[in-house]
């Protein structure tokens, strides 16, 4: 079970997003690691609209191995620059996985269409209060339950939760019950004193690599 991500978010160049979707793919295909890429779909007004490549690694040693691979083989080392290249700005994180994806009873399986991203900035100190809020509502839900992970390096105070799903409809009905959780209720009136900024993405995934 993997428990470690690396995110690499490319702000696409104007009129240049399919080019850099195929290019995260190639790039992805080449490394010695399972992961996707995904495109933002609706994002935040003040946020950039980012192409994601989102690397699974078991250990970190394995993370260091890969990128190892990268530096030292010339071709590699062209494309994820060629890849970049594409971009107007490029950010990468390595996350820690403190809690997984866990399927719910009913679920069908299937690859997923459609990914969350919430990010939850917590106040200085807050963070391991948000951590321990967001894994109690987690571990009470009876269906899917989402993915929550901190950097390994990187903002202390972030905490972030991701959940997949297989079409928008899946994603309405998980809406739909969360907003008749009251653990869910309570917790996001909790939150709003623990944090000083709350903000989701949904993006498109467009390949997966196992």
């Amino acid at each position: 079970m993997p428990n470690f991500i690396m995110n690499i978010r490319r702000t696409s160049k104007p009129g240049q997003e399919g080019p850099l979707i195929a290019s995260a793919i190639e790039t992805l295909n080449g490394a010695d690691a399972p992961g996707n890429v995904s495109f933002d779909t609706s994002f935040p007004v003040m946020a950039d609209h980012t192409v994601t490549s989102a690397l699974l690694f078991d250990s970190l040693s394995d993370f260091e191995k890969v990128q190892d691979e990268v530096i030292a083989n010339p071709e590699r080392a062209a494309q994820f620059a060629s890849t970049n290249g594409l971009a107007s700005k490029v950010t990468t994180t390595l996350f820690r996985i403190i809690e997984p994806i866990e399927m719910g009873q009913d679920d069908q399986g299937g690859m997923p269409k459609y990914m969350t991203r919430t990010v939850l900035l917590a106040k200085r100190g807050q963070a391991s209060n948000v951590l321990d809020l967001v894994r109690g509502v987690r571990s009470n839900l009876s269906a899917k339950k989402p993915m929550i992970n901190m950097a390994v390096s990187g903002n202390p105070d972030v905490v972030r939760i991701v959940n997949l799903f297989r079409s928008l409809e899946e994603l309405e009905t998980g809406q739909a019950r969360m907003r008749e959780n009251a653990e869910y209720k309570t917790a996001l009136d909790q939150l709003a004193g623990l944090t000083t900024m709350v903000r989701q993405s949904l993006a498109r995934v467009v390949h997966s690599k196992q």
